[in-house]
C-alpha cells in the first residue's frame, strides 16, 4: 500500500498522520518541544526542534508494514519560527519562537511609520512586534555579527525540510509569516532586504505549496523508516492547510481552527476583496485563488489552559467537561476576558460556572470578531472546527451556543496534518488538486 506523511509543525508540538493515498488514516502522532528564555522571549534549540519532528515521522512509519511506500512527506507550519545559520548550515542562534517580542524601537531603526503602515499591502499581515522581520531588526540593531555571518536565514519548517533534503526551498504560503515576500508577486521584498542588509541569495528559493523540494538523503531516510525514494513536497501555513483537512474551501464556509491560537477562518474570491477586510491574508488555493482571510485570537489556548489551572487545579478533560456541562449558558453572569482581571472573580461562582465561562469567555471573541468580518461582507452559512478542543463534544456545544450557529467538526486536532498529506499527494502527482484530493479520500 501507498502511503502519505502529513505534518502539521505547531507553536507547542508537531502533530503527524499517516494517510493512505485512498484516505485512509492509520496512524496520528505528536511530539511536544520545551522553549526557553526570559519573559517575552521563546526560544527553542535547533536539535531538540529536529529530534521530535524526526521521533514523530519514525513512529508515523512504524504502524507501516515492510512491504508499504510512503510516497511523500509534506509539513504545514504555524507562525514563523526564525533560524540563522553559518555556511556548513549549523545554527547560529536558537529558534526564536513567534511569541517572541521585541522593542517598537527595534523597528523604528529600520523603518518609518510609512513604511510599517506598509507592510499589510505587501505582505497579507500588519507589521508586528513580533515574527522573523521583527526579529531580523532587532538582531541587526542589537547583534549585527550574527545576522552578517549568516549564511542562510530561514524558519524552522524550512530547516526541517533542509535536514530531510539537503536542499532550501519555501511556499508562498509558508512564506507569508516570513515577513519578507510580497505576496501577490510572489517574489522577496527587496527594498526590505536592504534595509537588512541580507542578499536574496541567503534565503530560500520561493516556490508554490506542492512543489517536489527533494528526495529524503538516504541516511535520514534509513533512520526514519523512509526510503531515498520518498518525496519532500512543500507545505502552506497551518490554517489553509487545516482548511483543506476539514474540507473548507468555498465562499461562504468557515473554518474554526482552535489550536494555540483560535482562528476564524475564510475563502474569498480575491485578494483585493480580502486585505478590504483588513484580516490576516493568505495564498490559500494552488492557483492563488481563492484566498483566505484570517482573524485571530493570539495564543489564546494558553489564556484557557493557565485560568483553568488557577481555578480548577490539575483536572482531566474528561473532568473538566463533566463541570462545563452542568453550568447554565451564560455562566450565570460570570465572563472571562483574559485580561488580569480574569484572577480576581471572588468566591460566589461554582466551579461549573467558572469550567464554562472560561470556553464562553473564548467563545464570545470569537462572536464579536465575527460579527465584525461580517460587516466586512465575509459570510459563514457553514461552520467547521478543528483542533484540540474539537475533541471535546461539550466545548463544541458550548462555542456552538454562543455562535448561534451549527459547529460541524472535522478531521479534529488531525486536520491539518491530514491537509499536509494531500498536499504530499499532490506533489507526488496522485491527485490533482486540493478539491481533487478531498473528494477522493471521502469517497
Amino acid at each position: 500500500m501507498d502511503y502519505l506523511i502529513g505534518l502539521d509543525i505547531g507553536t507547542t508540538a508537531i502533530k503527524g498522520a499517516v494517510m493512505s493515498v485512498d484516505g485512509k488514516v492509520l496512524s496520528t502522532v505528536s511530539g511536544g518541544y520545551n522553549y526557553f528564555g526570559e519573559q517575552n522571549t521563546k526560544l527553542l534549540d535547533p536539535n531538540e526542534f529536529l529530534e521530535v519532528c524526526f521521533s514523530v515521522i519514525k513512529k508515523l512509519t512504524d504502524a507501516l508494514e515492510k512491504t508499504d511506500r510512503v510516497l511523500g512527506v509534506c509539513s504545514c507550519c504555524a507562525s514563523g519560527n526564525l533560524i540563522l545559520l553559518d555556511k556548513n548550515s549549523q545554527p547560529i542562534i536558537p529558534i526564536i519562537g513567534w511569541q517572541t517580542t521585541v522593542d517598537q524601537e527595534d523597528i523604528d531603526a529600520f523603518l518609518t511609520q510609512k513604511e510599517q503602515d506598509g507592510f499589510y499591502s505587501i505582505v497579507g499581515w500588519p507589521l508586528r512586534l513580533r515574527f522573523p522581520a521583527a526579529y531580523l531588526m532587532a538582531l541587526k540593531k542589537h547583534f549585527p555579527e550574527k545576522l552578517n555571518n549568516a549564511a542562510t536565514v530561514a524558519m524552522s519548517a524550512e530547516y526541517l525540510n533542509f535536514a530531510l533534503t539537503g536542499k532550501w526551498g519555501i511556499s508562498h504560503s509558508m512564506g507569508t509569516p516570513f515577513f519578507l515576500i510580497d505576496q501577490e508577486k510572489g517574489v522577496y521584498n527587496k527594498p526590505l532586504l536592504e534595509k537588512l542588509g541580507i542578499s536574496e541569495e541567503k534565503l530560500p528559493p520561493i516556490y508554490s505549496k506542492g512543489t517536489v523540494l527533494g528526495n529524503v538523503k538516504n541516511d535520514i531516510a534509513e533512520n526514519l523508516g523512509l526510503s531515498g525514494d520518498t518525496k519532500v513536497v512543500l507545505g502552506s501555513f497551518d490554517h489553509p492547510s487545516g482548511a483543506m483537512g476539514a474540507g473548507v474551501f468555498e465562499e461562504g464556509e468557515m473554518l474554526l481552527s482552535c489550536g494555540t491560537s483560535w482562528v476564524e477562518f475564510f475563502p474569498v474570491s480575491s485578494r483585493e476583496f480580502a486585505i478590504s477586510t483588513k484580516g490576516l491574508v493568505d495564498r490559500f488555493m494552488l492557483d492563488g485563488s481563492p484566498y483566505c482571510v484570517m482573524k485571530s485570537i493570539t495564543s489564546v489556548s494558553e489564556k484557557i489552559d493557565a485560568l483553568r489551572h488557577h481555578y480548577l487545579g490539575d483536572i482531566s478533560h474528561k473532568e473538566y467537561d463533566d463541570l462545563a456541562k452542568l453550568a447554565p449558558l451564560g455562566s450565570n453572569g460570570l465572563r472571562f476576558g483574559f485580561t488580569d482581571d480574569d484572577y480576581n472573580i471572588g468566591g460566589k461562582y461554582s466551579q461549573s460556572d467558572i469550567a464554562r465561562a472560561i470556553i464562553e469567555g473564548a467563545a464570545l471573541i470569537l462572536k464579536e470578531n465575527l460579527e465584525e468580518l461580517e460587516k466586512c461582507g465575509l459570510r459563514a452559512e457553514k461552520i467547521t472546527m478543528i483542533g484540540g478542543i474539537s475533541n471535546s463534544a461539550v466545548c463544541v456545544k458550548i462555542v456552538s451556543e454562543i455562535l448561534g450557529a451549527p459547529v460541524e467538526v472535522a478531521n479534529g486536532q488531525a486536520a491539518g496534518a491530514i491537509g499536509s498529506a494531500m498536499l504530499a499527494g499532490i506533489g507526488v502527482k496522485v491527485y490533482s488538486n486540493e478539491k481533487d484530493a478531498y473528494s477522493k479520500i471521502h469517497s
